[in-house]
């Protein structure tokens, strides 16, 4: 169940790159992905909250959930669980960048 939650929670990705080499994220390049991606539906950032309620706050899941095993989930794919969010599958790099993004919203 937490695993499904996590995934829906962050599924308004469907973007495909290039492998990456190294499993090192970007905190500043997944905070752009969030904000390109998920900020419609989702709150990305440490305060306020998120425009559509059903979709929890960044902050929310990065307190709540085990981000070290999301970016695996994100690269296996998510499948669709709300109406209002796509089945998606992040390539590696965009999935590192990511979960070191939320990391970040933790403290």
């Amino acid at each position: 169940m937490r695993r499904a939650l996590v995934l829906a929670s962050v599924a308004l990705f469907g973007l495909v790159a290039p492998p990456a080499t190294a499993r090192d994220g970007s905190a500043s390049r997944g905070k752009a992905l969030a904000r390109a991606t998920c900020a419609r539906c989702h709150g990305i950032g440490s305060r306020g909250v998120s425009p559509m309620p059903e979709a929890p706050a960044f902050r929310t899941l990065a307190r709540r959930f085990p981000i070290d095993d999301l970016a695996d989930i994100l690269v296996e794919g998510v499948e669709r669980r709300h109406p209002a969010m796509p089945a998606f599958q992040l390539d590696p790099s965009y999935a590192d960048d990511l979960t070191a993004y939320l990391k970040t919203l933790r403290r």
